[in-house]
C-alpha cells in the first residue's frame, strides 16, 4: 500500500514514548496544600504511595489540590443536579402531605410545579427542599473529591493486574536476549523501550533505566527501588531474585529460564481461577442486569394497578439502571480480560496526507504553483485509493464507520420523512447499516489472524530445527519458504523477498510483523529481533518463541471454548426476555386499552397504566438490554468489545422485529 507515513510521538532525546500533559491546576492551591504536606507527612502517606505505585507525575501537594480544584469547577453542576432532585424531593413530600391529591400525581411535573405550583409556598416544603439542596451538593462535591482521591489507588490496582498478566512474556523476551548474549542493561533498555509490547512491565524497566542513565544510580538501587514502589508483588518478587542473581555472580539466562518455567506452572493455576472468576460474573450478569430488571418491571406493573406511581421508578429502572449497570459490568469484566494491542514501539507509523515538499536548488517555488497542485492532487488521489482499498479496510475496519454512518443517517432521515417511523425504529436503522460493514470486516480480519496465529508455532518449530541443524536463519527461512506453511506460506515468501532486496533479517520480521498485526505474532517478533541483534545463533530463542505463543493460545483456546458456554446462555437469557416481554404485551398489557376508566372498589383506588406507555418501556427495555448483553457476550467470549458487536447487532435486530410482527410496534 502506498501511504505517506509519519512516526508515533517520542521525545527527541529519547526512544521512551511522551508522557501525557499533567492538569492544570492554580499556583496558589499547590503552595496551601504543600505547608499542609509538610505539616502533616504521616497523613498523607498512603496517597504518596498509591501515586508512586500507579507512576502518576504528581506530587502528593499538587494531586491534594486537583482533588479540591476540579470539584469547584464542577460546582455549578452538582448545584444543578441537587436543584432537580430537590425539587422531587419536595413533590414526593408535598403528595403525602396533602398539598397534592394523589388522583392527579402522575400527570404533574414536578419541574414545573417547582416554579409554578402553590405547594411551594409551604415553609415546611421549602425546608425539605433547601435542606435537600445543600446536603446533596455537599454530598456530591465530597464524593468527586474522593473520587479523586481515590483514583491512585484503582490505577495502582489495574497496573497490578497488567504487570502480572505481561510478566511472563517478558521473562521470555529477556530469556532469548540472555541467550543471545545481550547484558542486562540493554535488556532493561529494550523493555522500557518497547512498552507496547511489554505493557506495564515496560513502564517499571523505564524507571530503571532512567534512573541509571539519567541520574546515575547503580542498577542494583535502581532495581530495588522498583521492586519496593512496583504495585505488583510478582514483579518485585522478580526484581529482588534477579539483584541476588547480580550480587552472586549468577549466570543470568539460566535464571530466566528457571522464571519462565515457575511462570508457566503458575499461569495454568491462574487458568483455573480465571475461568471461575468469570463463569461467576456470567451468572451475576444474568442474575442483576436480566432476570432481576424484568421482575422489577413486571412488579411495577402491578404496583400501577394498584394507584401507585410507576413512571419514575420504571424509567429509572429502564433507563439509568440498566444502562449504567451495563456499562460498569463490562468495564468490571474489561479489567479482569485485558484486551491485547499488537505494535512494535520503533516500526509503527500512521497515514498522514500532508507532506513535506521538497523544491530543487534554483527553482523558484512561485513559478511551480501549477505543478504543486497537480502533484498535491495526485497525492491526495492515491491516499484516497489506498484507503478505500480492500486491504487497508481490513486492517482498519474502524474507517468504514466513517462512510456508513452518514450513509446510515441519510437513510434513516428519508425512512423517517417517507414513512415516519419511530425513534427506535430509525436507531436501529441507523446501528445495523453503520455496524454491519464493520462487524463484516472485523469478523474476517479476526478469523484470517485466528489462521495465522495457529500456525505461527508449527512454523517457529520447524525454524528452530533447521536453524540447530547448521543452517543459519536467513537459508533456513529460504528453506521454509518452498514448503507448504499453511496461511503463513505467503508471509514467509515475503520475508525471504524482504532479504533478498537487500533488508536486514530483523527489518523482514519487522514489516512481517506490521503486514499482520496480531498481538501474538507482536510478542514472537520481539523476542526474535532483540536475539537477532545480538547474535547468529537464536535457536534458543525461536524455541521460546514458539513455546510462548503455543502457550498463550492454548490458553486462549480453552477460554474461549469454556465461556461459549455463557456466551449461549446470555442469548438465551436474553431470549427468555424477549419472549416474556412480548408475551407480556400480547396476553396482560393490551387489556388495559380496553379499559377507559379508573375503577375505585372501597378501600382501594385502581388505575390503569397506558398501554402505549408500557410497551415502549418494554421495548426501549427489550434493546437496552440486547445492546448490553451482546457486549457482555463478547468480552467474555473474546476479551474484545469489538467481537461482542456482532452479537448486539444481532439481539437489536431481533427486538425490533419482534416487536413489529408480534406487536406492531417498531415501525
Amino acid at each position: 500500500m502506498k501511504f505517506l507515513f509519519r512516526e508515533s510521538r517520542k521525545d527527541s532525546d529519547s526512544n521512551l514514548p511522551r508522557e501525557k500533559l499533567a492538569l492544570y491546576v492554580p499556583k496558589s492551591f499547590v503552595r496551601f496544600f504543600r505547608k499542609r504536606y509538610l505539616e502533616k507527612k504521616d497523613r498523607y502517606l498512603s496517597l504518596e504511595k498509591n501515586l508512586v505505585s500507579a507512576r502518576m507525575p504528581f506530587s502528593v501537594p499538587k494531586y491534594l489540590a486537583v482533588s479540591i480544584f476540579y470539584p469547584l469547577v464542577m460546582l455549578p453542576v452538582f448545584f444543578f443536579v441537587s436543584y432537580i432532585i430537590a425539587g422531587y424531593v419536595g413533590f414526593v413530600y408535598a403528595t403525602h402531605t396533602g398539598r397534592i391529591s394523589p388522583t392527579i400525581q402522575g400527570d404533574i411535573n414536578f419541574l414545573s410545579n417547582l416554579q409554578l405550583g402553590s405547594y411551594i409556598q409551604k415553609p415546611d416544603v421549602a425546608v425539605v427542599e433547601t435542606m435537600t439542596l445543600i446536603l446533596l451538593t455537599v454530598i456530591l462535591f465530597y464524593t468527586a473529591r474522593k473520587v479523586i482521591l481515590l483514583y491512585p489507588a484503582i490505577v495502582k490496582s489495574q497496573r497490578k493486574s497488567k504487570i502480572d498478566s505481561s510478566l511472563p512474556h517478558v521473562v521470555n523476551i529477556m530469556l532469548g536476549m540472555s541467550k543471545g548474549g545481550s547484558s542486562l542493561l540493554e535488556i532493561i533498555r529494550t523493555i522500557a523501550e518497547e512498552t507496547t509490547i511489554t505493557g506495564e512491565v515496560g513502564r517499571e524497566f523505564a524507571v530503571i533505566f532512567r534512573d541509571v542513565e539519567v541520574f546515575h544510580k547503580d542498577i542494583i538501587s535502581a532495581m530495588r527501588y522498583v521492586a519496593t514502589t512496583t504495585p505488583s508483588t510478582k514483579l518485585s518478587e522478580f526484581l529482588e531474585d534477579l539483584i541476588g542473581i547480580v550480587e552472586g555472580g549468577g549466570k543470568l539466562s539460566e535464571f530466566l529460564e528457571f522464571k519462565s518455567t515457575h511462570y508457566l506452572e503458575e499461569k495454568e493455576r491462574f487458568h483455573e481461577i480465571f475461568v471461575n472468576s468469570l463463569e461467576i460474573m456470567a451468572e451475576v450478569y444474568v442474575a442483576i442486569f436480566v432476570v432481576a430488571p424484568l421482575f422489577i418491571l413486571i412488579v411495577l406493573v402491578v404496583m400501577g394497578m394498584m394507584g401507585q406511581e410507576i413512571q419514575l421508578l420504571s424509567k429509572l429502572i429502564v433507563y439509568l439502571y440498566m444502562p449504567v449497570g451495563g456499562v460498569m459490568f463490562i468495564w468490571l469484566i474489561r479489567s479482569m480480560v485485558m484486551e491485547e494491542t499488537s505494535g512494535w514501539l520503533a516500526g509503527k507509523f500512521i497515514p498522514v496526507f500532508v507532506k513535506a515538499r521538497i523544491i530543487k536548488n534554483g527553482r523558484n517555488p512561485l513559478f511551480r504553483r501549477k505543478e504543486g497542485a497537480a502533484v498535491v492532487l495526485h497525492k491526495v488521489i492515491n491516499n484516497i485509493k489506498s484507503i478505500l482499498s480492500i486491504d487497508f479496510i481490513l486492517r482498519n475496519p474502524e474507517y468504514t464507520i466513517l462512510l456508513t454512518l452518514p450513509a446510515a443517517v441519510i437513510v434513516a432521515a428519508y425512512l423517517y420523512l417517507s414513512f415516519n417511523l419511530r425513534v427506535e425504529s430509525l436507531l436501529g436503522t441507523i446501528y445495523l447499516i453503520a455496524i454491519l460493514p464493520y462487524v463484516i470486516f472485523y469478523e474476517y480480519r479476526s478469523y484470517m489472524l485466528r489462521k495465522f496465529e495457529n500456525d505461527l508455532p508449527e512454523f517457529l518449530k520447524q525454524l528452530g530445527s533447521l536453524n540447530e541443524s547448521g543452517l543459519t536463519i536467513v537459508n533456513a527461512l529460504k528453506v521454509l519458504s518452498t514448503t507448504d506453511l499453511g496461511s503463513l506460506t505467503r508471509e514467509v515468501r515475503n520475508i525471504r523477498k524482504d532479504i533478498e532486496w537487500g533488508k536486514l533479517i530483523t527489518e523482514a520480521f519487522h514489516r512481517f510483523d506490521e503486514r499482520i498485526g496480531s498481538p501474538v505474532v507482536s510478542k514472537v517478533v520481539s523476542i526474535l529481533v532483540k536475539a537477532l541483534e545480538s547474535t547468529d545463533n537464536v535457536k534458543a530463542a525461536i524455541f521460546t518463541a514458539a513455546n510462548d505463543a503455543e502457550i498463550y493460545l492454548d490458553f486462549r483456546k480453552r477460554v474461549a471454548s469454556e465461556m461459549f458456554v455463557y456466551t449461549v446462555i446470555v442469548y438465551v437469557t436474553f431470549s427468555v426476555f424477549l419472549f416474556t416481554i412480548v408475551v407480556l404485551n400480547q396476553n396482560f398489557i393490551s387489556v388495559f386499552g380496553n379499559i377507559s376508566t379508573s375503577t375505585n372498589l372501597p378501600g382501594t383506588y385502581f388505575t390503569f397504566p397506558s398501554p402505549q406507555l408500557l410497551t415502549g418501556l418494554f421495548y426501549h427495555a427489550t434493546l437496552i438490554n440486547g445492546f448490553f448483553s451482546g457486549i457482555v457476550a463478547g468480552v467474555m467470549g473474546s476479551g474484545s468489545m469489538r467481537a461482542g458487536l456482532k452479537h448486539s447487532l444481532t439481539m437489536v435486530v431481533a427486538t425490533v422485529l419482534a416487536f413489529k410482527f408480534f406487536l406492531g410496534v417498531g415501525f
